[in-house]
């Protein structure tokens, strides 16, 4: 068992520090105890993959090893899918592994119902009578069709883990992937570092039931709305048609950060109030609320010094949730990962190409959680970003991999490129060309 089990923050554990600066690196080692399991008898079966933790970004390794004729079988402590729904955004690269999965109509068709496909972000003093401080980036979907067959999609954790299920089937291992978390007992068992700002507040979010349909009309569909006045930051993502949703807290008053069980659910109805605008008594209901770390880290490495174990998704890296970025970073990490294990397992590649998942995957990463911390800066703490804010369609399809698995003519050390220019060098993602009116 670890020895530790938190995040040490700039100024302590629960202290939330908005000035420290995103070159500033921190590291934490965790110990683990010695745990005799020579007794515990062995399976029979050898599986050439085990994936520890289920939740979207594991089940969906599953599903790419399943497409590329490889079997896996999954482990999760978890008897079910995710009841508070965290992540929600699904990004152009994310949805377009889905395309090649299948899955995009599906997942488009239960996002419709729920969400306003092409409902932009905006920073409001109140969801309802307050004024419109700053609008988000918004991407003409004219444009974003001529680098992309696919277009973003707004689904929550916990509608997206079941329809993923569906499809699950369980069947010793020769490779074992963890996407169990960013408190990952295999990364911290491999003896993996986190290296970057740290923490940098605790926060809540506040699961919630209400009918704000009469106050917002066709607003109740907006995906994301991001408020800001004295007396609260927060930001709201409706759900239901406006008639549930998911609210997070970063500030309330002067209060900054939120320790575990210190919001009643007298306190999360006055922030929502605060936050709404709202003046009528309306009938809430609190389902949940959920405490959490707003935290930026990238583990030092991905995979294990023996080449046999693997870290995704929140094991390797934590980003605050500004921009929707960290679940899409998790899904791309195993697509990347997926098809090298295929290459490998089926005997076409040496297992060497396996260690060009760090190589990849990792410099892009890092990059998404300084983005993410950039636009936390601007949208949250309303400050000057350490870095600028580049465009999302940038960070979600234009980054490339100067892998030296390929053969570079004139290699380019640029990780970012044009999404929309037609590049073909090793390491660029295919330029999107349609081929036929139904768009395929």
């Amino acid at each position: 068992m670890p020895s530790e089990d938190t995040y040490p923050g700039p100024n302590g554990p629960n202290q939330f520090d908005d000035t420290i600066p995103i070159a500033q690196s921190q590291r934490t080692l965790f110990k683990f105890e010695t745990f005799d399991h020579s007794e515990i008898p062995l399976e029979p079966e050898e599986w050439p993959v085990i994936i520890i933790g289920s939740s979207m970004v594991g089940m969906t390794l599953g599903v790419l090893l399943g497409y590329h004729g490889i079997k896996s079988v999954s482990f999760d402590r978890h008897p079910s899918t995710a009841i508070h729904p965290r992540a929600a955004l699904f990004l152009l690269r994310s949805v377009e592994i889905f395309r090649q999965l299948g899955l995009e109509d599906e997942l488009r068709s239960e996002s419709a119902s729920n969400f306003d496909l092409d409902a932009g972000m905006i920073i409001v003093e109140k969801l309802v009578g307050g004024k419109v401080l700053a609008s988000m980036q918004e991407s003409d979907p004219a444009e974003v069709a001529k680098a992309s067959p696919s277009r973003r999609l707004w689904l929550t954790q916990n509608m997206f883990e079941p329809l993923l299920r569906r499809r699950a089937k369980k069947f010793k291992t020769k490779y074992l992937v963890s996407c169990d978390g960013n408190r990952s007992a295999t990364r911290r068992k491999e003896g993996i570092e986190w290296q970057g700002p740290g923490v940098l507040g605790e926060s809540i979010s506040i699961n919630f039931k209400a009918d704000l349909t009469p106050y917002l009309g066709t607003r109740a569909k907006h995906g994301v709305t991001y408020i800001s006045n004295p007396a609260i930051d927060a930001g709201f993502r409706l759900e239901s048609g406006g008639k549930a949703g998911f609210m997070i807290v970063t500030r309330a008053g002067d209060k900054r950060s939120f320790s575990p069980d210190s919001v009643s659910e007298r306190d999360a109805k006055q922030y929502f109030k605060e936050a709404s605008g709202i003046e009528d008594d309306i009938d809430i209901k609190v389902d949940s609320i959920s405490y959490w770390s707003v935290a930026a880290f990238t583990a030092e490495r991905f995979m294990s010094t023996n080449g046999r174990v693997f870290i995704a998704g929140d094991a390797a890296h934590v980003m605050p949730p500004t921009g929707g970025m960290g679940g899409n970073t998790g899904i791309q990490d195993v697509h990347n990962l997926a098809w090298k294990l295929a290459y490998v397992l089926g005997g076409r590649a040496s297992p060497s190409l396996l260690q060009t998942y760090d190589t990849e995957r990792r410099p892009v990463d890092e990059f998404m959680m300084r983005q993410a911390y950039s636009r936390l800066q601007k949208r949250v703490l309303r400050k000057v970003p350490d870095e600028p804010e580049l465009p999302d369609i940038t960070c979600e399809i234009g980054y490339r991999y100067p892998s030296a698995a390929a053969a570079h003519k004139n290699p380019s050390s640029d990780q970012y490129e044009d999404p929309y220019a037609p590049l073909a060098s090793p390491g660029s993602r295919l330029p999107h060309v349609l081929l036929a009116r139904d768009n395929s």
